[in-house]
């Protein structure tokens, strides 16, 4: 009688046998698995997590119950294990429900041997991370909300500080600053307006943070832009340097109205100094003088160091000061005229119409004066005998 050489099969592992006692009262899913993939045993757990009835998970593959999108990598995964090529580790994967909803697990598998070191079995430890998924996506979506709202585009930089990301932005989208593979003094077309590029490497090298970095960046259409990209390093668990990552805005609408309200400042400060009538302005809590045309250097006699150094109150008469004082109590946007007596550098006192009214200079309050010597007119009218001895 022929003796019979077919390999024994081994009956499946009961459950206790791998998980102990506990298989069933076990918070997440455990599974066994037979070499071609199919549930030999599932706990309860794993059968909520599924929408399945233990029964009818008894009846499927492993595969059946996996994501389309990633049943490749779990089948790849799952035979490397087998073989021997890769040890069992935890990944990521998702899963279908039975009422079509999918899930996402965190995935840890072992493979089961006999004695001779053949695979038998295949075990896995099953968690729903979908909770913490979810969180995480709405994590991101604030974070990247939040950057949209303070930025036109988020970028992140290798060791080398060469770009490697910019997350959730399509090239073709803006004219940024980023080439991906290349650092940011790299790129053509792009120049730095404050600090040169050899110091900006330094900074980085120092591992120091930067904001409101501009630049200029010419477009292959030739129109330039301004944009202007913050940074700061990131670092790994041990401290050391994994890139720098930041922020990057267009701002070349802002930078235009600046350069058109510093080109409008200069006319002014053009016009101011060479308007023929005296002119001044001072500082509103303080007196000072904060400017003072060319006009008004001849009329009073002082050098514009000297005016600096003074105060409005300090050409008037003692008499008058508690007048000019109350005048700037004045903060209306109105127009103001006054008849003053002032004092030049060389004591003659004159009589002068001031024609005055408040604004901000360099960020302060302050009032604009423009100064006519009405000293004759004054005398004339006063003295209508001698006017007339002299007409």
């Amino acid at each position: 009688m022929a003796s019979d050489r077919r390999p024994k099969v081994e009956p499946p592992p009961r459950p206790e046998s791998l998980f102990g006692p506990l298989f069933d009262q076990f918070p997440v899913g455990l599974a066994i698995f037979s070499m071609e993939g199919r549930f030999l045993h599932a706990n309860a757990a794993l059968s909520r997590m599924l929408g399945y009835t233990v029964e009818e998970l008894l009846q499927r593959n492993h595969l059946e119950v996996v994501h389309a999108d990633d049943r490749e990598a779990a089948a790849l995964l799952r035979a490397q294990a087998i073989s021997g090529k890769a040890k069992p580790r935890l990944n990521e994967r998702r899963y279908v429900r039975k009422d079509g909803g999918t899930i996402w697990a965190q995935v840890a598998g072992g493979v089961v041997r006999d004695s001779a070191g053949t695979p038998v079995y295949t075990s896995a430890v099953i968690s729903d991370i979908t909770t913490l998924k979810r969180a995480a996506r709405m994590s991101e979506q604030r974070f990247r909300r939040m950057v949209e709202m303070s930025s036109d585009w988020y970028w992140m930089q290798d060791q080398e500080f060469r770009f490697v990301d910019v997350p959730g932005l399509e090239a073709p989208d803006v004219d940024t600053d980023v080439v991906i593979g290349k650092a940011r003094w790299e790129v053509n077309g792009l120049a730095p307006m404050q600090e040169s590029w050899d110091q900006h490497r330094a900074r980085l090298r120092r591992l120091e943070s930067f904001s409101d970095f501009v630049l200029l960046r010419y477009k292959t259409s030739g129109e330039l832009r301004y944009l202007s990209v913050s940074g700061e390093p990131l670092f790994d668990e041990h401290g050391r340097l994994r890139g720098y990552h930041g922020i990057g805005k267009d701002i070349t609408e802002r930078a235009r109205d600046q350069k058109a309200l510093e080109e409008s400042e200069e006319r002014y400060r053009l016009l101011f100094e060479v308007h023929p009538q005296p002119m001044w302005v001072v500082d509103a809590n303080s007196l000072a003088f904060l400017a003072v045309n060319g006009a008004a250097l001849g009329l009073y006699g002082y050098s514009r160091e000297e005016f600096r150094t003074m105060t409005a109150d300090q050409i008037r008469p003692p008499e008058d000061v508690a007048g000019l004082r109350r005048a700037f109590e004045d903060h209306s946007r109105d127009y103001r005229q006054r008849i003053w007596r002032h004092r030049k550098k060389n004591g003659e006192l004159i009589q002068v119409k001031v024609v005055s009214f408040n604004l901000e200079f360099s960020g302060r309050p302050a009032r604009l004066a423009v100064i006519y010597d009405v000293t004759a007119q004054v005398k004339a009218a006063e003295n209508p005998e001698d006017a007339s001895r002299s007409a």
